[in-house]
């Protein structure tokens, strides 16, 4: 099938060879990789071939305010992961979709017919994964929500699974980026891939559904401010070690609706959350800089390399230095 991106006023993608500087550590192996150029900014699209499955690792470097359309006569059933900055895509029966970065929704369309809108300036990542029918009915028997979805695509009903969209847990941030890092050789990175994402997809489905089982939690217009404000805070200063309590005081609201609103609305823990943000910006500074670990450590808050190397490992399952070797 013919998948169509029209950029606005039908200016001209050009398809280039080169991959640009800043994205060529990132790897999702064994891929087909689509590079197009236009007045706006570069798009880069990674392809992975599974079985039942297909990765999307799209990339998207944009100068200028823009508007790119999508069209393809296909049947999409995709697990959306917003993963660098944000922008906004209109789904034709669906609707406007703006994840925030490190959401994630599953959604089916029987086409596709989309616009999505990039501000100048932002660098928007996004993984994707596009599964058959098939493949996700292996899990309709333990999640009863995916079956009932399932139920809807059936109908050729277009929709998301959730009405709400998640937030990624610490360990659904790991396995992406255990994607992205892959160096197995092709024969065994065939087998690595197919478990990461057949883990990755249950951790998904497993958090999706548990939050509708969760006793709801009451958050006013006020509450909600307030935790993006913490948000905020937790995002930008590392160097400065801030308690729960500290915290509470500073954005507004007390120590336990902190706690639980923070939990129930980002689907992580405020520790979790800022420590997965720290090795996040670890991971980027170490790929697209020439900057020293001990710089990085420093500047996430690690008085001791020794302490970061730790933490890096844990989170990640390999070493800040494995990473720069590669």
């Amino acid at each position: 099938m013919e998948f169509k991106i029209i950029a606005p006023g039908g200016n001209e993608i050009e398809i280039v060879p080169e991959l640009p500087v800043q994205l060529k550590k990132e790897t999702l192996p064994f891929t087909e990789t689509i590079i197009g150029k236009a007045e706006f900014g570069k798009m880069v699209f990674r392809n992975y071939k599974g079985d039942g499955f297909c990765i999307w690792y799209s990339n998207y470097l944009i100068k200028h305010d823009t508007e790119i359309k999508g069209r393809a006569d296909m049947m999409v059933l995709e697990l959306h992961i917003q993963f660098q900055n944000q922008f906004v895509i209109d789904w034709d029966q669906v609707g406007k979709n703006d994840l925030r970065p490190f959401q994630f929704n599953l959604t089916y369309t029987p086409f596709v017919n989309n616009w999505a809108k990039f501000m100048a300036g932002r660098d928007c990542h996004t993984f994707d994964i596009h599964f058959t029918k098939e493949y996700l009915q292996q899990l309709a028997p333990s999640f009863p929500l995916l079956s009932k979805f399932l139920d809807q695509v059936e109908k050729g009903q277009p929709g998301n699974l959730s009405e709400i969209d998640h937030f990624l847990s610490p360990d659904m941030i790991i396995l992406v980026n255990q994607l992205l890092s892959c160096s197995f050789k092709k024969d065994v990175a065939k087998f690595y891939i197919e478990a990461k994402v057949m883990e990755l997809l249950i951790l998904a489905m497993d958090h999706i559904s548990g939050n509708h089982i969760l006793a709801p939690i009451k958050l006013s217009a006020y509450d909600i401010e307030r935790l993006y404000e913490a948000k905020k805070i937790l995002l930008s200063d590392f160097e400065n070690k801030i308690s729960l309590l500290q915290l509470a005081r500073k954005v507004g609201i007390n120590d336990f609706k902190l706690k639980k609103g923070f939990k129930h609305l980002f689907g992580s823990t405020v520790f979790d959350f800022q420590q997965s943000a720290k090795m996040e910006i670890a991971m980027r500074e170490l790929k697209e800089t020439n900057k020293p670990v001990e710089e990085i450590a420093y500047s996430i808050g690690y008085d001791f390399v020794s302490n970061f190397n730790v933490a890096f490992k844990k989170h990640f399952g390999f070493s800040p230095g494995y990473l720069r070797r590669k």
